[in-house]
């Protein structure tokens, strides 16, 4: 049987299913019939079954981006001509650093981001054996990478992590025994220069914590004394809901609102998906309280999902026709994400809260606000993953990511490899979490205070 691990975030467009980056879910693509490859080290001489597979996967890549760029013209490259160019590079090549260096200068000439070969060290990090299979279960704990290591930015409530005494501003050190910071290593290396950085490191971490609820894992923190701590939690499943959406995988999603600062509604989902349960929702805390101060919407962490929820959670932010968040292009059609005035529509000052893992929808969310001055965006720059993609598993045991569409935001700029800018950068801090604080919650609710005049 063919088959090829992906990475996807998925984004549907009023009711149209499309692709696009934060789920691993399994696609017969090409199937990696050999380790031979990826089991030497890269300056070892190919043997001729390798160079084999390095081939097939040249042409994969090749006849990937001829079929399914999102721009018929390629960006203006002569294809072809490349082909007869490197084709016979990548023939000559005696090792798989040449192989890959053959490659990535392939998909280079299109000048483009999300276009990209991504090394088998660094795919495997990301799918190796030590990472997890899948599986409902959750130790309750969202990591991002900061300064190299994994830190705990938030424990669930009702978590086993809580359960367990764990705190946010901890650090992950180890799991099941083995260390997180070469792993994080390898992930900084392969994206040093990409806007994805946060949102990979941040999964590459996930992934091994989670598992089929029941399963254990024992991990190793450093608290906040500096001392290391040794927990085994027993997997459970997260709070929420499961969604689903077409043939991708079952996705949680949970939704919570509250007041901060006491008249201040703060409103949180996890995803933009199972919109029959979670727009009213959202609808009802934002109109609930049309006479608030302020309100906060926090996307931190969401991974995007289904396009045409952002337009319906914008009209109750907006209350003038014809506006648009921005436009979605594919090779076959323009998509415009048009926002929808709706009967109630909050009036007051919007802050919005996003950090390196709020992508694909989530992006098109707070970026089209920005643009169109409706709200001011707090935390760290977004992950630049607006378009739909793929990552697919080559032959040779690289990773291929690729766009088959492109998207621009309202005021005519393009957030994938750049992401949302936020108004203000707030970044998390381990002393700050240790204390139980969080300073990007704290400069919005700041913020709206100084537009009330207080």
């Amino acid at each position: 049987m063919l088959r090829s691990t992906r990475l996807v975030f998925v984004l549907g467009v009023l009711g149209l299913p499309i692709v696009s980056g934060s789920l691993w879910a399994q696609e017969p693509v090409a199937e990696a019939r050999s380790t031979e490859a990826a089991a030497e080290p890269n300056a070892v001489r190919l043997t001729a079954e390798q160079a084999r597979l390095n081939l097939e996967s040249f042409d994969i890549v090749w006849e990937t981006i001829r079929d399914k760029h999102f721009d018929p013209n390629l960006n203006g490259v002569d294809w072809p001509a490349v082909r007869e160019e490197l084709r016979p590079r990548m023939a000559e090549a005696k090792t798989m650093d040449e192989a890959r260096e053959t490659l990535q200068d392939m998909v280079k000439r299109l000048n483009q981001s999300h276009f990209g070969i991504i090394s088998r060290s660094v795919y495997d990090a990301i799918d190796g054996e030590d990472a997890q299979s899948g599986g409902d279960g959750s130790t309750g704990l969202h990591i991002r990478a900061v300064e190299g290591e994994a830190l705990v930015v938030l424990v669930e409530p009702g978590s086993p992590a809580e359960a367990s005494g764990i705190k946010a501003g901890w650090i992950v050190d180890q799991i099941e025994g083995k260390p997180v910071a070469p792993v994080l290593e390898k992930v900084a290396e392969a994206y040093r220069d990409s806007t994805q950085l946060d949102l990979y490191a941040s999964r590459v971490v996930e992934r091994r914590l989670d598992g089929p609820s029941g399963s254990d894992r024992t991990i190793t923190f450093r608290d906040g004394e500096g001392e290391q701590v040794e927990r085994t939690l027993t997997l459970a499943r997260p709070r929420g809901t499961t969604a689903r959406f077409g043939n991708l995988p079952p996705m949680t999603v949970y939704f919570e609102t509250r007041q901060v600062d006491e008249t201040i509604p703060y409103v949180h989902w996890s995803a933009f998906f199972d919109p029959a349960s979670l727009i009213p929702r959202i609808g009802e805390a934002i109109t609930g309280q049309l006479d608030a101060p302020g309100l906060i919407l926090d996307l931190r962490g969401n991974p995007g999902g289904i396009g045409a929820m952002a337009m319906g959670i914008c009209g109750w932010l907006i209350d003038e026709s014809g506006l648009k968040l921005g436009t979605m292009t594919t090779r076959d059609t323009n998509l415009n994400f048009v926002v929808f005035p709706r009967a109630e529509t909050f009036q007051g000052p919007v802050a919005v809260l996003v950090d390196g893992c709020s992508a694909s929808t989530s992006e098109i969310f707070a970026g089209g606000l920005q643009d169109l001055g409706r709200a001011r965006i707090f935390g760290t720059r977004t992950a630049g993953a607006a378009l739909p993609s793929i990552v697919v598993k080559l032959p040779n045991g690289d990773g291929f990511q690729y766009a088959f569409a492109n998207y621009v935001s309202a005021s005519g700029a393009t957030l994938e490899g750049i992401g949302v800018i936020p108004d203000e950068e707030v970044w998390p801090s381990r002393e700050g979490l240790l204390s139980g604080g969080d300073p990007v919650l704290d400069a919005a609710i700041e913020w709206i205070r100084v537009q009330n005049g207080e």
